[in-house]
């Protein structure tokens, strides 16, 4: 097996993004705490701007997100992604998990914990920068 095939989460750049979230410095200070090498983006204005500035961030190829208005699990900093007799094209996948939301515990998609590459950030384009149909096009509700 190639230890290549299993990133440890807690081995990756933690990027916290902010922006005018009432509680951003409440869980900034959670998340540094649960995540000590954590790193922090805030206040860039458009979703474009600011993925990118987290991706510059970023010391790892492979980074997490954390939105501005999330609050981590600590038991996600001990998860793998295992890709183990994949295709190498899934080592340059994004993930998302679901975020709970507190008020009805219901899982979205949006809002939740992600994992992204500093390749597929620098080429996306988002809706407010996007100006067609192609793989590199990603819409933020």
């Amino acid at each position: 097996m190639n230890t290549d095939d299993i990133v440890d989460i807690a081995d990756l750049d933690c990027i916290y993004l902010s922006y005018d979230e009432p509680q951003k410095e409440e869980f900034w200070l959670k998340i540094k705490n649960m995540v000590p090498w954590a790193k922090r983006v805030d206040g860039v204005k458009g979703s474009d701007a600011a993925h990118k500035a987290a991706a510059e961030a970023s010391d790892t190829e492979r980074f997490i997100l954390i939105d501005g208005d999330n609050m981590p699990d600590e038991e996600f900093f001990n998860i793998q992604l295992d890709f183990t007799g994949l295709d190498p094209i899934y080592k340059k996948a994004q993930f998302r998990w679901k975020a709970i939301n507190n008020i009805n515990g219901l899982r979205y998609g949006n809002g939740g914990m992600s994992s992204w590459t500093k390749e597929y950030v620098a080429n996306m384009k988002t809706h407010e920068h996007s100006g067609g149909n192609d793989k590199t096009t990603v819409d933020f509700v």
